[in-house]
């Protein structure tokens, strides 16, 4: 394949938060030196977590699991790190998503090959799921070069297109209607915000112990559009929003909650004292499960530990001192 030499497969992966760059020293011929760059690595979370298609993944895997497949157990941040350097994990989503959308392809148990089968169930559904131009098609192999020099909010939008693809499949659909039937609301598959200010902000809170709990906010920016002469036209203003993760981790939930709880404005009041009702003991909860679990297994390498080195082993017994034995009796 043309274009291709010298690159690895989807399949390998790298250490979270380490972007490798080749560096050859000037004037020599020796192999080129790997810098890991953390900075660009944490500048390109960022920008993921700039964007609502994140959001939108996220809550996707956390609500469809039992009809994805609960075998996936992938945190959000594994997906972020897959997103941004591609690897088994990121091959690993794409194939157990495009095996419920029908018909299967064969060959995605092959090393690359689902990037294929992904472009061609895209440039059927993109038009209906997605807006813009698709930003990877099939050619002949190309494409799976391509993906790998894709943006990571490129990759992004195409996960997010395959996630709005899978929900409207019929298992889909009828693991909706099988819920709804047996009393949830439907507030379980459609996310309600936790609150807004009033002004065009609006607070999300989601998240699962598999995928990790996450705090969102969305500003809504209206412009107004005005004449020559600063007057303000007729017609409606444009729309535009910002989206942020504001908290991923218990520590920056309590900050944001703090923060908010001491706003003077009542509706954020209101959502900080939502995040401390609701949000923060869920995740103090899943904090001490994890503490117990790293005791747990802190334990059980101390114990393995102990078998495969028993105390003493090799080692003679210390002598005791030994009193004299006396075998005279004394008069009773």
């Amino acid at each position: 394949m043309t274009g291709c030499r010298g690159t690895l497969p989807l399949a390998t992966s790298e250490a979270p938060g380490q972007e490798m760059r080749s560096v050859a020293k000037e004037g020599s011929a020796e192999e080129p030196v790997v810098v890991l760059d953390e900075s660009h690595f944490e500048s390109e979370v960022a920008k993921l977590r700039g964007r609502w298609e994140l959001a939108s993944v996220l809550n996707f895997l956390s609500v469809f699991e039992p009809v994805i497949g609960s075998n996936l157990k992938l945190s959000a941040e594994e997906i972020e790190t897959a997103l941004i350097k591609p690897n088994s994990s990121v091959a690993q989503l794409h194939i157990a998503l495009l095996k419920g959308i029908p018909p299967v392809n064969k060959t995605l148990n092959g090393s690359d090959a689902w990037v294929t089968a992904l472009c061609k169930k895209l440039a059927i559904w993109w038009s209906w799921v997605a807006e813009g131009d698709i930003p990877l098609i099939a050619a002949k192999g190309e494409e799976i070069c391509q993906y790998k020099e894709l943006d990571s909010t490129k990759r992004l939008l195409i996960l997010n297109a395959l996630c709005e693809v899978r929900a409207v499949q019929d298992d889909t659909l009828s693991y909706i209607n099988e819920a709804l039937k047996q009393g949830n609301q439907i507030s379980c598959f459609r996310k309600d915000r936790i609150g807004g200010d009033g002004n065009g902000t609006s607070y999300w809170y989601d998240g699962n112990k598999t995928i990790g709990h996450r705090l969102y906010r969305e500003i809504y920016i209206f412009q107004s559009k005005r004449n020559s002469k600063g007057k303000s036209f007729s017609i409606p203003p444009a729309i535009s929003s910002q989206w942020e993760t504001l908290a991923t981790t218990l520590e920056e939930f309590r900050k944001v909650a703090e923060e908010l709880s001491s706003s003077k404005v009542v509706a954020e009041v209101d959502v900080g004292k939502k995040i401390e009702n609701e949000a923060i003991p869920v995740l103090e909860k899943l904090q001490k499960n994890k503490e117990r679990q790293l005791k747990r297994k802190l334990r059980q390498e101390m114990a393995l530990n102990d078998c495969r080195n028993p105390q003493g082993a090799g080692v003679s017994r210390s002598c005791r001192t030994r009193r004299p034995v006396s075998y005279t009796f004394g008069a009773s």
